[in-house]
């Protein structure tokens, strides 16, 4: 059932709180600015270092034994990852010889969501209505319920039967070919399955014992325990494994099994890889699964870097909108008296302040650009340009054309 309250603020408080929010305007302009002058650059700076380590990576075909030759070389090869290693989970004991373990912990609670609904009023006051729902779901981390708006979920604890992080354990040593694959490449092996549940029946009684002590639940399923039921690759801790009860913690298991087929791209430091350093100072290796060539893995991080840099473009666009108007929503705020004249002052800040910020971040992603790619750069302030011309003189009026004066009647002469 929703909740709901509401709440009434005064002209003067929004105006107070416009005038206030003219800083953060500022402050996230500049932010948005800034995001978009560093995004270019660090654009280029990895594209360079992409091309430079493209033209210095050699093809190897066989990484079976350590080879001399390849000392110091950026080398792109494709084997298996194997390794021998045993890992355990050290919360849940959950073991497996594999490259890495993984658990995920999730938690059944109340979790409320909030809509709020904002109409204004003759004078300038506006009314905030705010609705609250609650609905029961598996989240990632705790929910604190006192904070809770609605009195009646407030009192509902929302206790959990036990607190653990998402945690991951991997190899020491994880070999590829004669080599030994670094720590960082370790981490970026990729083909994650579930694991089933393997923990001793010993770690899981005394497991069950401090959840039981805890809770006070004396009622045990047929293998014995109370709280603790494992299914597959799920430890699921709770009074039923079938019932979602607030406080129940669901435990899932993944691992990156040995003997999976990867390409790397890295330089060879003695047994081992270290990342390729650029002249720019860029670092550089690669690890992808599957067999794939050099080519193809180069294009894979070309892409990426065009993929992250429009993203944070985008969003360097939408902080310097969103700057704007902050800093002039004082303008529509002061018209609050009359809420249809506040209506069209605040589309014609909108409409203005989506324009320059636009072409603002075009101008700055422009100088960004002739610092660092001259050519291009000319390119883009060139279409600036255009814009700004574009938008200057489509507001203008063209001149009515003159009237074409009537022919005069030729006066006859007098008689």
């Amino acid at each position: 059932m929703a909740y709901t309250t509401r709440t009434t603020n005064s002209y003067g408080s929004r105006v107070s709180n416009s005038f206030k929010n003219i800083l953060t305007g500022i402050v996230v302009f500049i932010a948005g600015t800034a995001l978009l002058w560093w995004n270019e650059g660090n654009f280029v700076k990895t594209q360079k270092m992409l091309e430079e380590a493209q033209g210095a990576a050699v093809h190897v075909e066989s990484v079976a034994k350590v080879d001399p030759a390849n000392e110091g070389q950026l080398i792109h090869a494709c084997d298996k990852a194997i390794t021998t290693d045993s890992l355990v989970d050290d919360k849940f004991g959950v073991s497996a010889t594999a490259i890495k373990i993984s658990r995920k912990v999730e938690y059944y609670q109340w979790v409320e969501h909030k809509k709020e609904e904002r109409r204004d009023k003759v004078g300038g006051g506006e009314e905030v209505i705010t609705t609250y729902t609650y609905s029961k779901e598996w989240v990632s981390s705790p929910t604190n319920s006192a904070s809770f708006e609605d009195p009646e979920y407030r009192g509902i604890k929302n206790d959990v039967l036990m607190e653990v992080e998402d945690g991951s354990v991997y190899a020491q040593t994880v070999n590829f070919g004669g080599y030994k694959l670094s720590e960082d490449l370790i981490k970026s092996v990729g083909g994650d399955v579930a694991l089933t549940v393997n923990t001793p029946e010993d770690f899981l009684k005394n497991l069950d014992k401090d959840l039981s002590r805890n809770s006070k639940n004396e009622s045990a399923d047929e293998n014995g325990f109370n709280l603790v039921h494992v299914n597959s690759n799920v430890i699921y801790l709770g009074e039923s494994a079938n019932g979602n009860q607030i406080g129940d913690v669901r435990v899932t298991f993944t691992y990156v099994p040995s003997n999976q087929a990867i390409s790397v791209i890295a330089k060879v430091q003695g047994d081992t890889f270290t990342k390729y350093v650029a002249k720019n100072g860029r670092k550089f290796d690669r690890l992808e699964m599957g067999t794939k060539s050099m080519d193809e893995m180069f294009q894979s991080a070309n892409d990426e870097n065009s993929a992250m840099t429009w993203g944070l473009r985008i969003l360097g666009i939408i902080l310097v909108i969103i700057g704007l108007k902050l800093t002039f929503e004082f303008l529509t705020t002061l018209l609050k008296v009359l809420p249809f004249l506040a209506n069209i002052m605040n589309f014609g800040v909108s409409l203005i302040c989506t324009v320059v910020g636009f072409v603002w971040s075009l101008i700055i992603i422009a100088i960004a650009w002739l610092y660092y790619r001259p050519l291009i750069g000319c390119i883009i302030l060139a279409a600036v340009v255009g814009i700004i011309y574009y938008f200057s003189t489509k507001g203008k009026k063209k001149e009515p054309a003159l009237a074409p004066e009537a022919p005069q009647t030729p006066e006859l002469p007098k008689q």
